[in-house]
């Protein structure tokens, strides 16, 4: 499984940029502000994306997507469909944003043909050839709808969860996963995020030989993970994992 992060950093983007991640060249999870800028430099395609997986509606995690759908129109233009998951209400939400974003071209058909999926909690789809299955979690729940994904690949599910608090549904979400892409804050707890409390639990419970990467960083280094079995990443680097 080919993970490249074309973003590692939190809202604040501390010497990181926004979150965004790139799996096996097809499959990207939450579109940062900086992941087409990202794309380019790494020479990646844009074109090659067939599903787009939107934990929530942060603009940390989804003001890329303008960018990207203008991408489409006007310089990567591609009849390949894609699948665009997210909470419920999603194509509406995306089509408000492109209209904000550039409404010259918001009341076009769509660049390439999109098919938006909305998540419902416990319910496992195919689409597109790719099965995966979102759990609702925590964040801010009095304010919006939160969800990770677990997601079959052909080498293995890989569960990505997020913004999210230690709650039930986060071991729903990691179980038996042989990848867990989990959201990290630096601070020993917090009520909305992974602080370190949560990681140490998270690392003692999940099966020997899994392989954790965190995102959604809030400081530049390594330093408040560096004695976990976690790989701490880096912008614009990829990983072979397991």
């Amino acid at each position: 499984m080919k993970l490249t992060y074309l973003g590692t950093g939190n809202a604040f983007a501390p010497c990181r940029r926004w979150s965004s991640l790139l799996v096996n060249g097809s499959v990207l999870f939450d579109a940062g502000p900086s992941a087409l800028y990202s794309l380019k430099q790494l020479g990646v395609d844009a074109t090659g994306i067939r599903h787009i997986f939107l934990s929530h509606f942060h603009a940390d995690h989804c003001f890329g997507l303008p960018f990207l759908l203008l991408e489409y129109y006007f310089l990567a233009k591609t009849d390949a469909p894609l699948t665009l998951v997210g909470p419920v209400g999603v194509e509406d939400y995306v089509r408000r944003l492109l209209a904000l974003a550039y409404p010259e071209v918001a009341e076009r058909p769509w660049p390439r043909p999109i098919t938006f999926v909305e998540a419902q909690d416990g319910d496992t789809q195919t689409v597109d050839g790719l099965t995966f299955t979102a759990i609702r979690v925590e964040h801010v729940p009095q304010v919006l709808d939160s969800f990770g994904y677990r997601v079959q690949f052909s080498d293995g599910v890989l569960a990505y969860s997020g913004d999210a608090a230690l709650t039930e549904a986060l071991w729903t979400l990691l179980d038996r996963a042989q990848v867990c892409v989990l959201e990290a804050a630096s601070q020993e707890h917090s009520a909305v995020h992974l602080g370190l409390q949560a990681m140490r639990a998270i690392v003692a419970r999940v099966p020997a030989g899994t392989a954790i990467l965190l995102n959604h960083l809030d400081v530049p280094d390594a330093e408040p993970w560096r004695d976990l079995p976690v790989i701490v990443p880096e912008d614009l680097a990829t990983y072979q994992v397991p």
